[in-house]
């Protein structure tokens, strides 16, 4: 019994995706209350954990277990395809979580959802319910037939990702002031920029296996192909370092930092090689943690109350890293590889 609740635990660990979730909805909760607090002078402990775990809950629970579903019937998650980040939380075929798990976790996770919305509309304002449900219906439609963002090309980042994470970080803001400002909405969309580049990256390794779902994955790389998918992602990385760029004219100077980090990132996502799966997953890893420290730096520079969520962030990562093992043949890109240790496949 022991073993089995042991095996469940893990099931749900690996079920939150902690890196993603890190590099989505914990950055965008973390600016949006550093520029509130930036405003207001303080940050108010309480509403701060409201709004992180709502963002963390809506992303990591009930989008991904819905993910994690749906992904497995139409059969892209099953595909044999050699992949580390991608192709689902390998939750299911390790038998750590069946259908009814997963189902679970969606329940418990929306009902938990439910519960601190409407605390926030009694406690703060009935306005900022609209903007949990907003996210949380994101979140479902990423997957859930009919609408399945994530099965259509751009959907799945215009009408996903990106509101997604703009949400997250502009509630976080709002949960604080009470009002949404322009300066917020730059930053997040600047932020929101990043993580779009890397869902784009993200689905690189998954474009055979989303190609043979059924029905099919049409993701934006299936649609457009490797080479042009990567020019894709580069140019929304570019876009988010200039939104940072700006922001460190109109907002604060420590959004500089964000610009030049995502400068690099977009650096990063010209060079992959987008059919050679250790080059993604290596360079992935490269553009999650470029992504984690233009977003938490300035807003620990932004909000000096706000410095221990980088070390949390750190930890969240590594913990990550050790509980979801990679396949043998992608061992490698966990660390530094020499040119050539991968064959080139594009």
């Amino acid at each position: 019994m022991r073993e089995a609740w042991g095996r469940a635990a893990l099931g749900i660990f690996l079920e939150f995706r902690p890196i993603p979730v890190l590099l989505w909805s914990y950055t965008a909760v973390a600016l949006g209350t550093a520029l509130a607090a930036a405003e207001s002078g303080s940050v108010d402990g309480t509403w701060f954990a409201v709004a992180m775990a709502l963002a963390a809950l809506v992303q990591g629970w009930e989008t991904h277990a819905v993910n994690e579903i749906f992904d497995w019937r139409s059969g892209t998650d099953r595909d044999a395809s050699l992949r580390a980040l991608s192709g689902g939380s390998k939750v299911v075929p390790l038998g750590l979580l069946g259908m009814r798990g997963l189902w679970a976790v969606f329940a418990v996770s929306s009902a938990t959802i439910a519960v601190l919305a409407v605390i926030v509309g009694f406690a703060r304002a009935p306005w900022l319910v609209l903007l949990v449900a907003a996210g949380y219906a994101l979140g479902l439609g990423y997957t859930l037939p009919p609408v399945a963002t994530a099965y259509r090309p751009f959907a799945g980042e215009w009408l996903g990702g990106f509101p997604g994470v703009l949400l997250a970080g502009v509630g976080a803001y709002a949960i604080q002031s009470l009002r949404v400002s322009v300066g917020a909405l730059l930053v997040l969309a600047a932020h929101a920029c990043i993580c779009v580049a890397m869902l784009v990256m993200h689905h690189y390794a998954d474009v055979a296996a989303d190609a043979r779902a059924v029905p099919l994955k049409r993701t934006t790389v299936v649609a457009l192909g490797l080479p042009r998918a990567r020019t894709y992602a580069t140019a929304l990385a570019a876009s988010g370092a200039a939104l940072y760029g700006v922001a460190a004219f109109a907002v604060h100077p420590a959004f500089a930092i964000g610009a030049t980090l995502s400068a690099g990132s977009a650096i990063v996502h010209g060079r992959v090689r987008p059919g050679d799966l250790m080059s993604v997953t290596r360079h992935e890893l490269r553009v999650i943690q470029l992504g984690l420290a233009a977003g938490l730096v300035p807003a620990a520079l932004v909000a000096p109350a706000l410095w221990p969520l980088l070390p949390v962030a750190g930890a969240g990562y590594a913990a990550h890293l050790l509980a979801v093992a990679p396949p043998a043949g992608l061992a490698r890109a966990w660390r530094r590889t020499r040119p050539g240790d991968a064959p080139r496949r594009d």
